[in-house]
């Protein structure tokens, strides 16, 4: 199995040896290919992406997988998602991912990843657990295993009446990915909105109980620009529906719900308004070895 993860930058040279160390870290068997997309960096983004170009060709850094192919192109882009964009049509895996330059992995996550996909053929697209990091790099908070209903996905719900799906924590087959074609380049913030839609008209989203990856929160980033980020959601889907207008009454309750409450009141309302929907996951055994459990709630 071959990896291509691609990362989007642009002036990251605060953190993008972290990115790098938690891909280039990964262990198991299987090849990775990384590829860089840089946006035309006036900082020292380029000069730190050589110095791990030259390690490599100098096998100066110890590889734990099979093989790591390091790729990179600097060049002006017109955002995030084109760069993207870009790094996907270079690519030549089996299994597509991208991680952005202030984010990382978790040490060991590709080999868990990897078994997951080969033990269970039918699963197309996964995503594990995103953890959170501040500026420095200090845990905030641990993610939780949340899963993931296949129409919802499709209607847009989640990310906007619901909880997010996080990209960073997100892995699926190259199939999937040549389905879709490419994510519009007129999407600057919510461009993972529109991709994870159109991939929940193919195929379910697997949720993977394990500890996958970091998003790091940080003034100025992006992803903080929710107001831009609301406005692209409503011209990508609509509000609309019966369903939708439950979904949304559900998560507005939990939010003026103490936490004490919270659990007992929601499983029980869950139940009784979403009792017919689909709730398997993955979850791995005490061997590491991934195993399919169903739940009775949202939270795994």
């Amino acid at each position: 199995m071959k990896f291509s993860i691609i990362t989007p930058v642009y002036n990251g040279e605060r953190y993008i040896r972290e990115t790098i160390e938690s891909v280039f870290s990964q262990n198991g068997n299987f090849e990775i290919e990384y590829i860089i997309v840089d946006g035309g960096s006036s900082d020292k983004t380029i000069e730190i992406i050589k110095e791990y170009e030259e390690k490599l060709k100098n096998n100066n850094f110890p590889l734990k997988c099979r093989s790591f192919d390091l790729k990179w192109m600097s060049k002006k882009d017109s955002g995030m998602y084109d760069a993207i964009n870009k790094g996907f049509k270079m690519a030549t895996g089996d299994i597509f991912a991208w991680i952005n330059h202030d984010d990382k992995y978790k040490l060991g996550v590709f080999e868990i990843i990897s078994k997951t996909f080969q033990k269970f053929p039918k699963i197309s697209w996964l995503k594990g657990t995103t953890s959170y990091i501040n500026s420095s790099g200090k845990l905030t908070s641990s993610g939780l295993c949340m899963v993931y209903n296949q129409n919802w996905l499709s209607m847009g719900v989640y990310g906007r009446n619901a909880y997010f799906v996080y990209q960073d924590s997100v892995f699926w087959k190259r199939e999937l990915w040549n389905k879709i074609g490419e994510i519009p380049t007129e999407y600057r913030f919510a461009g993972d909105y529109w991709l994870w839609i159109n991939f929940a008209k193919y195929e379910k989203l697997w949720t993977l109980k394990t500890d996958t990856s970091f998003f790091r929160k940080r003034d100025k980033q992006l992803s903080s620009d929710m107001k831009k980020y609301r406005e692209e959601q409503m011209k990508i889907s609509l509000e609309k529906g019966l369903l939708n207008l439950k979904i949304k009454i559900y998560f507005w309750i939990k939010s003026k719900l103490k936490k004490r409450w919270q659990n007992k009141i929601m499983i029980l309302l869950y139940k009784l308004i979403f009792w017919n929907i689909n709730r398997d996951y993955v979850d791995l055994n005490s061997t590491n070895t991934p195993i399919m459990k169903k739940i009775n709630f949202y939270i795994c």
